[in-house]
């Protein structure tokens, strides 16, 4: 509880102490880092839950028979371990975007003393919104991230500075899945949040053949596919979602597929949380001491990987696939090409569906 007693419609110097004293106690590096740790070994894990691991669910729900309602396959397992793997990537470069803006950008409400949860609270729900403003700040002081980041000190080692540079390209790839209107992956993250408007498969793989198709016998040998054969597309599970492009959203829907890879994406989860969280530490020092306990100490310096090294690492065949489902109503606005993306460049791609083949691959 809060020992906080409204006195009247603006935020006060002492409720605005008593409440960045309490925000300020939070480790989120070690929140993301449990949120990923779960997602790793889940794949791992039997994938029964028994009964004395559920006893205060059961209760709750009545002591209903665990079996019955808890039913699911491996498969289901996985699916769900890639969604919710896109979903804490999301939450961690949302998390450290709008924590930058808040002590970068964001002033307090006018007759408001300066609280920094009060500015996270009361920040601007855009997205495209908040990036934009912090752009524009950032393009005005060059130091703003690094007095941000670093943590004040009279010299810093060259692990710090290097650090800072790998935290920098983390900030522009949390921005990047935030605002990208190509692959639109934050449109992914919201139809998953609003609705779960969105499908997951792991029964798809697409590998496009440099050689001949099918024999006469409707066959493929497993011998076409492979290096300088075949070039593999999709080979990880598939989170398909539909969107319109942002801005002016008056063009027609479009089905993205995104390709996720799991542990990567976990990966780019936890560097951009300790980021995140090494933001949250300075700001937490800049607020000074609480009166309940310490603030998380400062994460350690990572010196890598960047964005580019970690997708090199995880050796990624392709990002996505992004395809027109309707026109605009509007005729001058031809529908986006459909293609694929792969790490750094589109190539667009026209799939004849109507000429579509069955072919079974065989060994040999």
């Amino acid at each position: 509880m809060l020992h906080i007693i409204p006195g009247g419609p603006a935020l006060t110097t002492e409720q605005a102490k008593i409440l960045d004293n309490e925000f300020f106690q939070a480790r989120p590096l070690a929140y993301f880092s449990a949120r990923i740790s779960a997602l790793l070994r889940a794949s791992s894990e039997q994938n029964e839950v028994t009964a004395g691991d559920a006893v205060g669910f059961l209760k709750a729900l009545g002591d209903l028979e665990l079996a019955n309602i808890l039913e699911h396959g491996d498969s289901d397992r996985d699916l769900q371990v890639a969604l919710d793997s896109v979903s804490v990537r999301h939450h961690a470069a949302e998390a450290l975007i709008r924590m930058r803006h808040a002590v970068v950008v964001a002033r307090p409400r006018t007759g408001d003393a300066a609280c920094t949860w009060a500015t996270l609270t009361d920040g601007p729900i855009g997205l495209h919104e908040v990036t934009d403003e912090l752009a524009a700040a950032m393009n005005s002081d060059v130091g703003a991230f690094a007095k941000a980041f670093l943590p004040p000190k009279s010299v810093q080692s060259a692990a710090d500075i290097q650090a800072f540079g790998v935290a920098w390209a983390w900030v522009l790839r949390a921005a990047q899945l935030l605002t990208d209107n190509e692959l639109t992956v934050n449109a992914a993250h919201n139809k998953l949040k609003h609705g779960l408007a969105i499908r997951t498969r792991d029964d798809v793989r697409l590998e496009l053949m440099t050689g001949p198709g099918p024999g006469e016998d409707g066959e493929v040998p497993l011998s076409s596919f492979g290096p300088g054969k075949s070039i593999v597309i999709f080979d990880r599970p598939l989170v398909t979602y539909l969107a319109r492009p942002y801005p002016p959203r008056k063009q027609g829907l479009e089905a993205t597929s995104l390709r996720v890879d799991p542990p990567a994406v976990l990966a780019e989860a936890w560097m951009i949380s300790w980021v995140y969280a090494s933001v949250f530490h300075v700001a937490a020092a800049r607020h000074g001491s609480t009166t309940d306990g310490l603030p998380a100490p400062y994460p350690a310096p990572q010196t890598g990987p960047t964005p580019a090294q970690l997708l090199e690492n995880s050796g990624a065949a392709a990002l996505g696939y992004r395809g027109s489902v309707t026109t605009a109503t509007d005729s001058s606005l031809k529908p986006r090409p459909s293609g694929i993306f792969f790490p750094g460049f589109f190539q667009s791609m026209t799939i004849d569906f109507a000429g579509a083949t069955a072919a079974t691959v065989v060994d040999g």
